[in-house]
C-alpha cells in the first residue's frame, strides 16, 4: 500500500499579484502542515524564488544564505500572472515541481491555457483551505487536482488534431480512463491493474508525448487524435 502524502514536507511558493491574498495564504499555509518557501507576486520574483530553492541549486556554492531552508520547490501555488509562460519556465527549471492554479477564474480560456502551460491542477478561491490543501496532496501524489466539471470543460474545447506517435493498447486505454478523471487507484481497479502498473503506463504516456503532467497528456493526446472525447 503506497503511503499518504506528508504534507509537512512539502516546501511550496505563493504566487499572487494580489500582496494581500499571497500574504493571508502565506499564514494560513504553515498552519495545516505545509511549509512555505516564499512569497511572489510576479512571474519575475516568483521564478527567482525558484532558482534559488530548485532542488537541482541545493548546495550549489554561491546561492546559500544563512537563515534561508534549502529543501527544494515541491509545489508552486499561482494565480494566472503570464500562466503561459511562468508554467513552463517553473517546470523546465525545476521538472519535479508540481504547478498548482489558484484562482477565481473559470472561464474556459483560463482553464485551457493552464492546462496547455502544464499546470497539475486547477482550484478556485471560493474552495475552503482544506480542498486546497487535499490539491496540493493529490498533485504530490502524481494525481490531477481538477473537479470532474472542470476537467470535462478543458477537455470538451480541445480539437483532434494529427497524431505523430502511437501509444500501446493499454497506455491508450489508461490514457482514455484519465481523460474521464479517474484516479490511478480506480484505473488500476477498472483495468485489474496493480497501481505500480498504472503508475508505469502513465510515465510512459507523458515521456512519449513529451509532456510534463496527465492533463497536459491527456491535452495532447486529444489534439493529436490519440483520444477522443463525446
Amino acid at each position: 500500500m503506497d503511503e499518504p502524502t506528508r504534507t509537512d514536507q512539502i516546501g511550496v511558493i505563493i504566487v499572487d499579484e494580489q500582496a494581500m491574498v499571497a500574504e493571508a495564504l502565506a499564514v494560513a499555509v504553515p498552519a495545516l502542515g505545509c511549509r512555505v518557501i516564499g512569497v511572489a507576486t510576479d512571474r519575475v520574483s516568483a521564478l527567482a524564488l525558484v532558482d534559488q530553492h530548485s532542488a537541482a541549486n541545493v548546495g550549489a556554492p554561491g546561492v546559500e544564505r544563512a537563515g534561508v531552508e534549502r529543501a527544494g520547490v515541491d509545489v508552486v501555488v499561482c494565480e494566472l500572472i503570464d500562466i503561459d509562460r511562468l508554467i513552463p519556465q517553473i517546470l523546465q527549471r525545476s521538472p519535479d515541481t508540481k504547478v498548482l492554479v489558484l484562482t477565481g477564474r473559470t472561464d474556459d480560456w483560463s482553464l485551457a491555457t493552464a492546462v496547455d502551460a502544464g499546470c497539475h491542477g486547477y482550484v478556485v478561491k471560493d474552495q475552503t483551505l482544506d480542498e486546497l490543501m487535499a490539491a496540493i496532496s493529490a498533485v504530490m501524489s502524481g494525481e490531477a487536482a481538477f473537479a470532474p466539471a472542470v476537467l470535462s470543460r478543458v477537455l470538451r474545447m480541445l480539437r483532434p488534431g494529427t497524431s505523430a506517435e502511437l501509444l500501446t493498447a493499454r497506455e491508450t486505454d489508461v490514457l482514455r480512463r484519465l481523460a474521464d478523471g479517474l484516479t490511478t487507484e480506480q484505473i488500476a481497479s477498472d483495468l485489474y491493474l496493480s497501481v505500480n502498473t498504472v503508475r508505469n503506463h502513465v510515465n510512459s504516456i507523458i515521456r512519449k508525448l513529451n509532456v510534463h503532467s496527465r492533463l497536459e497528456a491527456v491535452s495532447a493526446a486529444i489534439r493529436r487524435g490519440l483520444i477522443s472525447v463525446g
